[in-house]
């Protein structure tokens, strides 16, 4: 059977409007977004101004309540969930890592991952020399009661899934938030190699990252009733 879209869709954000509940006034008001494959795009705004909003809808963690989200020109409300969730990787600033050895944490985004493709990930992530100490390497145990994790490496590991996810559109949260400048900027340095091709929406109080989107897109809490 035809696939509904294709392996790299065509993304188009045409007056959306989202709140978070029906009560609620919206925290997006009549946002067009243009994303075509490949394209990279950094949200910037003051907070409250619902880019972290955006992303729950482009991730079909929210519905719109108003406008038009497609995908190759088909709404992704007529498109199961899983399509759409199967082409889009999300990183929050603290992705969960579980208890469970680095392989297991890592193979969620991709079960069939090679041991080679794992340790290439984690080079690009900035993770080689975090490999190189551990133990067991990819049998070390993380997570509660087993080897702690930093901060740093937590948002690295987030970013090694999903580099492995080969997913064509990749959202980031805030994915460098408790970062140290020097740390933020080669994480987003190998973000920005490693997701070549692939459609990107980057959401970042820091600047780091916004020199390899091609677009900005500002959002100025269009609706703020804060005012």
């Amino acid at each position: 059977a035809d696939a509904p879209v294709s392996a790299h869709p065509h993304l188009e954000l045409a007056d959306l409007t989202a709140r978070w509940s029906a009560q609620a006034a919206p925290t997006v008001a009549g946002l067009d977004l243009d994303l075509a494959p490949g394209d990279r795009v950094a949200l910037t705004g003051p907070s409250g101004a619902g880019k972290s909003t955006v992303l729950a809808v482009l991730a079909r963690h929210l519905d719109p309540s108003g406008g038009d989200y497609t995908l190759d020109g088909v709404d992704v409300l007529d498109l199961p969930l899983a399509v759409t969730r199967g082409t889009v990787a999300f990183q929050d600033d603290s992705p969960h890592v579980f208890s469970s050895t680095l392989r297991e944490n890592l193979r969620t985004a991709r079960p069939t991952a090679t041991d080679a493709e794992l340790e290439a990930v984690l080079a690009d992530a900035g993770l080689g020399d975090f490999l190189d100490s551990l133990p067991d390497r990819l049998d070390t145990m993380l997570g509660a009661g087993h080897r702690t994790v930093s901060g740093g490496e937590q948002a690295r590991i987030g970013l090694a899934r999903t580099l492995l996810s080969e997913r064509p559109m990749v959202l980031l949260d805030e994915p460098v938030a408790h970062l140290d400048g020097p740390t933020a900027r080669a994480v987003m340095q190998h973000l920005g190699t490693a997701t070549a091709g692939r459609s990107v929406v980057l959401v970042s109080h820091r600047t780091e990252g916004h020199e390899w989107c091609g677009a900005e897109v500002r959002l100025e809490g269009l609706v703020d009733a804060r005012r």
